[in-house]
């Protein structure tokens, strides 16, 4: 019997917990049929564990003790199982799991445990839907719309898995021959009977003979979608028709988008600014909620064209990614075609030249399921962004192999239909709205210039107050101490080997001369070097003792004058090498062609390199400063020394100022009421024409009510486990008295993950069934997101960009809970230098002018994430007494959207 012609036995198990050898056993079996096609029979058994059902395991299945009381126990059905799964494949949704455990189970009955055949469909479906941000069943059901009433049922869900299953076989079939003969290939590597899947629908597909669609090409064997020209067909007149506020009533009498009051001044504010060509900078700061995005979308896509473009830079990948759905939503409602495109730099663009070299044989393991799920990719991408895989796909180093480096284009012979990086500048060029972030913004000022050489270009930043951070990551320059360090070490054994033989081998007097003098030069080099690391790891203890358990350091602050002695003498070694190995490369005897003086050059021109950096990382100027990054790898420390600064705004805006002829800042937080200087100082602008628009919750009786418990005493005093302790508490008293969405906002990494573990160590100590989402722990950002949006009732633990970078748009977050007020941890490289700056200028406080409404603007940024519509209700829990008990808290209060009213109550009657 071929496999196509087998029954697939498609089973899905309820346990009384997940492991078999430590007692856990079968409650549900469920098991769907089906061949040819087609759902045969369904199988739905309760079973009788023998043993209490844990209170997790009855909320999560909805099987309680008392529906298997009559049930029979495994042993009763166990042969009529084993028989009804015999000649059958067996598939699960992570068979791993489900084949184990009923093979031990039938293996305790007194059968054999099973040998048939198994297939996985999370294996499968990773492959053949390489774009999905979940392959959890539950998430699969609901986006192939499958039959799955009853999520967590074995019945419900076996017959979800089978649905699934058939809609994976019709997608296999449906892939280009070229594409499905190289799943084949590969599919040797996956596992299980998997490979027979793939060999089953190679056959399949080779008997039906279907055409090619005409959205495949075929070049080189490898099968890819086409991708269509994009030049804009803008019908001017038509849009001249338009202004700001007459397209904006089109809109939404043709959409599901909503005014908001305020926003069609907004939009008007804006269209007048772009209007006026005498004026270069405008801020706007609207509070979350108010529809800034709508607000400024509109106007630029009246003002924009192809040949004088409006660039949108938001803060992160996904706000560029929803400014993109807003775009698509918005070009079926307009009355003219506006075309748009996105900004990504090449290294996240896939080179189909570099797939094509890719021996597919030598591939093993995730690597060869990446490829799998590549070659799938690229029959529907336009793009050939890697953004679009799951992140379950960027494990490993495979796909940083399959992109463009940073100045190669793909190649261009004859059978190249595309190349993604040359497509990806065409639209952009065609384009009249570009859509970016700031990171790639911060690192292309002149790239973008090309895509309109002709034309005046207009830059909108949205998550204005962000852009100057970014833009500081970007001028980072670095020098890898340990590296170079090791680098010089390991030569210097090659050139000591190599004196060594022309000793033993001498021809003339004294051959090795020059080489000794290369070699102490080298060794000069070595123990400056190993002189620095010690005195730095040094400093590091030193630094790290006296900071508080809890505060965790990213990097030790170097005083600038002892950096620059150190410099000097690190300088001459280098240069004393390069004298070394320029006086033996002009001796007689020294043959330019053998090995060891090739490899001398080659090491010669890595340590020029080296240099370089060194030199850029030695020139110091007014805000820059030192800091050193320690990694450590087992027992061993590697240091990467580090130059910063601290307020880069003059240099980003005469960029800005280059490249644009007009810029628009806008964000809900810019012009604090005590520090209106300071968004205009961190961007480079003296002073700025602004207006602000007022909380959406001014006059009106819903407002944020914000708790702070006064019985947990000073943050700031608490002891570290203490201070754990009350969190890993008070987060979980909430969640237990609570079915809302809760967000709590943590100022460390480190922080949040012992506090997450605490929580669900917790949480199966009291065998709840509650689901703890969290930053870094539970997959990517935008799968976390969205399986965040769409729990009824979740816990998303959160530290950076949650307080600022990610937007809740459509469900907003309902409680916040923030650890503590969102400073910067005072001991940071940055905090230090800053200190040190307005120490010597005198006459102004760092933590005044700098620390403090750095903190205001992100405090307001975290309750934007919280109640962004005027029908919703918000709560925020700050665990942090200074909100109201500081001798800043007036600052602070005073720059809190209107409506937000602060509370101070008991701990436990919070929850009372």
């Amino acid at each position: 019997m071929g496999f196509k012609d087998r029954i697939f036995a498609v089973v899905d198990l309820e346990t009384t917990g997940s492991s078999y050898k430590n007692g856990d056993r079968i409650i549900q079996i469920g098991i769907t049929f089906v061949q040819h096609n087609t759902i045969l029979q369904e199988y739905d058994f309760k079973v009788n564990p023998g043993k209490k059902i844990p209170l997790m395991i009855e909320q999560l299945t909805g099987i309680s003790n008392a529906d298997v009381k009559d049930s029979p126990y495994f042993e009763d059905i166990a042969e009529y199982v084993f028989n009804l799964l015999e000649e059958c494949v067996f598939v699960a949704h992570n068979i791993g799991f489900d084949y184990f455990f009923l093979s031990q189970s039938f293996s305790d009955a007194g059968l054999q445990e099973l040998t048939i055949p198994g297939m996985d469909t999370v294996e499968l479906t990773k492959i053949l839907y390489p774009t999905l941000d979940s392959y959890r069943l539950s998430d699969l059901s609901r986006h192939f719309e499958l039959t799955h009433l009853n999520v967590h049922d074995a019945a419900g869900d076996a017959r979800a898995t089978a649905e699934l299953l058939l809609q994976l076989q019709e997608k296999a079939v449906s892939l280009p021959l070229v594409t499905l003969e190289k799943l084949n290939q590969l599919s040797n590597q996956t596992q299980r009977n998997n490979a027979d899947f793939f060999a089953m629908c190679l056959e399949m597909s080779r008997e039906q003979r279907a055409p090619l669609s005409s959205d495949i090409h075929i070049a080189n064997s490898l099968a890819v979608r086409k991708v269509t020209s994009l030049n804009e067909q803008t019908d001017y007149r038509a849009k001249e028709m338009y202004n700001t506020e007459k397209l904006w009533q089109d809109i939404i009498s043709n959409s599901s988008f909503q005014s908001r009051e305020g926003q069609s001044d907004m939009m008007t504010q804006i269209e007048m600014f772009l209007n006026n060509k005498d004026e270069s900078a405008f801020a706007i700061e609207a509070p979350a909620g108010f529809g800034k995005t709508l607000a400024y979308v509109v106007p630029a896509i009246l003002r924009a064209d192809p040949k004088n473009k409006v660039i949108i830079a938001t803060s992160t990948l996904l706000l560029q990614e929803q400014l993109e759905t807003v775009m698509i939503g918005l070009q079926k409602t307009l009355p003219f075609h506006v075309a748009f495109a996105t900004l990504s730099s090449r290294k996240h663009l896939i080179s189909l030249d570099k797939v094509e070299k890719t021996d597919i044989a030598e591939l093993r393991g995730t690597e060869a399921l990446v490829m799998m799920s590549v070659f799938v990719w690229l029959t529907e991408t336009e793009t050939g962004n890697l953004s679009e895989l799951s992140a379950s796909h960027r494990m490993g180093t495979l796909l940083d192999t399959l992109t463009y480096d940073f100045e190669e284009n793909d190649s261009h012979d004859k059978e190249r239909h595309l190349d993604y990086f040359t497509h990806h500048q065409k639209k952009a060029k065609e384009a009249s709205i570009l859509i970016t972030n700031h990171a790639y913004l911060s690192h292309h000022f002149e790239d973008i210039k090309c895509y309109s050489p002709d034309g005046a270009l207009t830059l909108i930043v949205d998550e204005a107050h962000r852009l100057a951070s970014i833009y500081k990551d970007k001028e980072k320059v670095s020098f890898p101490l340990s590296a170079v360090k090791r680098k010089v070490l390991k030569f210097s054994n090659v050139v000591r080997d190599y004196r060594e033989h022309l000793e033993q081998n001498a021809k003339i007097a004294f051959p090795h001369y020059e080489l000794i003098n290369l070699e102490f030069a080298m060794d000069q080099v070595i123990h400056t070097l190993a002189e620095l690391e010690v005195q730095l790891a040094a400093q590091v203890r030193e630094t790290q003792e006296s900071v508080k358990e809890g505060h965790y350091l990213e990097g030790e602050f170097i005083d600038s004058a002892w950096f620059r002695r150190f410099s000097r003498k690190l300088l001459l070694h280098f240069e004393e090498l390069k004298l070394m190995e320029a006086r033996f490369m002009e001796l007689e005897f020294t043959d330019k062609e053998n090995s060891f003086t090739r490899r001398l050059s080659g090491f010669l021109e890595t340590m020029e390199t080296r240099m370089s950096e060194f030199h850029a990382i030695q020139s110091n100027d007014f805000y820059s400063y030192y800091s050193l990054k320690v990694n450590h790898k087992g027992d061993s420390k590697t240091f990467n020394l580090e130059k910063s600064h601290w307020d880069i705004g003059e240099k980003l805006q005469k960029e800005i100022k280059m490249t644009f002829e007009q810029t628009l800042y806008i964000s809900a937080t810019l012009l604090l009421e005590e520090h209106s200087h300071y968004f205009s100082r961190k961007i480079g602008l003296d002073n700025i024409h602004a207006i602000t628009y007022t909380s959406q919750f001014e006059d009106q009786d819903k407002k944020i009510d914000v708790f702070i418990p006064t019985d947990i005493g000073a943050v700031t005093k608490m002891d570290h486990h203490e201070w754990l302790n009350m969190l890993t508490k008070f987060v979980f008293e909430l969640v237990s008295h609570s079915e809302k969405k809760i967000l709590v906002l943590f100022n460390s990494n480190k922080v949040l993950e012992e506090v997450l573990i605490r929580l669900r160590n917790r949480n199966d100590k009291e065998k709840k069934a509650i689901e703890f989402l969290a930053q870094g722990f539970s997959g990517s950002q935008r799968r976390v997101h969205r399986r965040f949006l769409e729990a009824e009732q979740a816990v998303l633990l959160g530290s950076g960009s949650y307080w600022e970078g990610v937007d809740f748009p459509d469900q907003p977050v309902e409680v916040l809970v923030m650890t503590r007020l969102p400073f910067d941890p005072p001991d940071t490289p940055e905090n230090r230098a800053i200190e040190a700056y307005y120490r010597e200028v005198g006459g102004a406080n760092a933590f005044r002018n700098e620390s403090l409404p750095k903190m205001i603007m992100r405090l307001i940024q975290g309750m934007g994430r919280i109640s962004r519509n005027p029908a919703d209700k918000g709560i925020v829990y700050c665990l942090d007494t200074r909100l109201v008990h500081s001798p800043y808290a007036k600052q602070i209060t005073a720059n809190l959207p209107s409506g937000i009213k602060v509370h101070e109550t008991n701990f436990e009657e919070l929850f009372s």
